[in-house]
């Protein structure tokens, strides 16, 4: 069970079971964020400090800063700001129709991986690592759990494009390559 607690001006979530259980906490995170009211600050208690996370959020209005109280455990902090407040949307959303024929395009020119056994943050850590390496005109091909909703804005910070395609509930194969 999620640990939540809120005061007037705090509110506190403890992901820390939700990752032991296997779980993405980010939808968790997305709802309690939608819920703030103005004034209201967000506290996330977590093993690492989620920088995708603080990026994303500070891209969409909210000032973040990260205490660590003690040795493996983060508590970040979102408030958020009525003046630079956006939609908190994940950028992609549909599943792409391209993806068969740029899979395609790249034969002979893919690097595999498999990060569906991976426990949080180590698929985008390993996918960004996979990233840095990868010859010019190639593309990253990615087996994966889900759509990496913090690897998103990294993705395009660094100029990437993604590409996937569902395969079950629980595997989706992206593609990722540089934008040109």
């Amino acid at each position: 069970m999620t640990s939540f607690s809120k005061n007037k001006d705090i509110v506190t979530l403890d992901v820390r079971p939700i990752l032991s259980g296997g779980t993405d906490p980010f939808n968790v995170i997305m709802q309690t964020v939608k819920t703030l009211k103005e004034g209201q600050t967000l506290q996330i208690i977590n093993t690492f400090q989620p920088l995708p996370l603080i990026t994303k959020l500070e891209q969409n209005g909210y000032k973040s800063w990260t205490k660590q109280p003690e040795s493996g455990v983060y508590h970040t902090f979102f408030k958020k700001d009525a003046a630079l407040e956006k939609a908190i949307e994940p950028t992609l959303t549909v599943e792409s129709l391209k993806f068969d024929a740029l899979y395609k395009t790249f034969a002979g020119k893919l690097k595999s991986i498999d990060v569906r056994h991976l426990e949080m943050p180590e698929p985008m850590t390993t996918i960004l690592e996979e990233l840095e390496q990868l010859p010019k005109g190639f593309a990253l091909f990615v087996d994966h759990k889900k759509v990496p909703q913090f690897l998103l804005p990294e993705l395009e910070e660094r100029n990437f494009e993604i590409h996937y395609k569902k395969r079950s509930l629980d595997h989706l194969q992206l593609l990722i390559f540089k934008n040109k």
